[in-house]
């Protein structure tokens, strides 16, 4: 209901001087208008970039009388999992001189894959990569005693780190800046001759690039003990731009590193490896081994 004329007036007659201030001064401070908060600065938020990888593989049979390689890529296609878990990836050259060498290269790379899921991520991976080996080693030996066997290596992905281990001839190859890096080393009795050379003061290859047996694997997955284990002791940080090559030695003894350095430029990891296959089968060798190429690309 609305006032009647004079009431407000009438009333602070009423009041007293000093009630009427107070009156005032609250009706003033009433109708002033209410100040906004000022917004607080706010950091600016740092999205960390985080590699991401692509990955192919190729596998063919040579003039062997059947397949023995093995290989495996765990994770390659899931974002999150090699977020969470890492990217594995193997590749196992069966010894064809030997009794069903693709059974012992598919043993080794099933119990491998077994082992990456339940690593401890929280752990260095190096030790853990040693045992498995060890343990697939040993696997191996049981079925065939030292009558079969297997080269292995495996490579594990994790927050950008290479960590890997190698037994055996096959190759790992790491491409930056259009250079192409070996990153492990023969496990033969020709690379076993030549340190016993260079340990006598010696640094001639000839005894050992002569040697009939040169050839021969000096370490594999499948003998009775392992002796020497390559490996990183330490991961290797990787950058945007890396690919990695795992590769069995029907291409790694076949196409030399120039011929590889040229086929890693190719676009993607399936380019890569259909120029890899393509090199080799155009060498037309007469006793080419069976070959099998991972390729991984890292990119952001």
């Amino acid at each position: 209901m609305a006032s009647k004329p004079g009431f407000f007036k009438r009333y602070m007659d009423k009041l007293s001087k000093p009630q009427q201030e107070e009156r005032r001064d609250k009706q003033n401070a009433e109708s002033k208008p209410v100040e906004s908060a000022k917004p607080e600065a706010l950091e600016p938020i740092r999205i960390e970039r985080l590699l991401s990888y692509r990955a192919a593989a190729m596998q063919q049979q040579g003039t062997r009388p059947r397949q023995e390689d093995s290989y495996a890529c765990v994770n390659a296609d899931d974002v999150t999992q090699i977020k969470n878990r890492g990217l594995l990836a193997i590749v196992a050259d069966g010894m064809g001189g030997l009794q069903d060498g693709k059974v012992a290269s598919e043993m080794t790379t099933a119990s491998v894959c077994k082992d990456f899921e339940y690593m401890d991520r929280n752990r260095p991976f190096a030790p853990q990569l040693h045992d498995s080996a060890v343990k697939a080693n040993s696997s191996v030996y049981a079925r065939f005693g030292g009558q079969s066997g297997t080269t292995l290596i495996a490579c594990i992905i994790y927050r950008e780190m290479l960590n890997f281990v190698s037994v055996g001839d096959s190759y790992l190859y790491l491409s930056r800046g259009g250079k192409l890096y070996r990153l492990n080393r023969d496990q033969n009795y020709k690379m076993k001759l030549y340190r016993d050379e260079i340990r006598r003061g010696g640094l001639s290859r000839a005894k050992a690039d002569a040697d009939a047996d040169g050839h021969r694997l000096s370490e594999f997955i499948g003998s009775k003990a392992l002796g020497d284990i390559d490996m990183l002791k330490q991961p290797m940080r990787l950058e945007a731009g890396d690919s990695i090559l795992i590769c069995s030695d029907g291409v790694g003894g076949v196409l030399d590193t120039n011929e590889l350095s040229e086929c890693m430029e190719a676009t993607n990891p399936s380019a890569v490896c259909d120029m890899i296959r393509q090199k080799v089968i155009m060498k037309k060798r007469q006793h080419q081994d069976n070959f099998t190429a991972l390729v991984i690309q890292c990119t952001y």
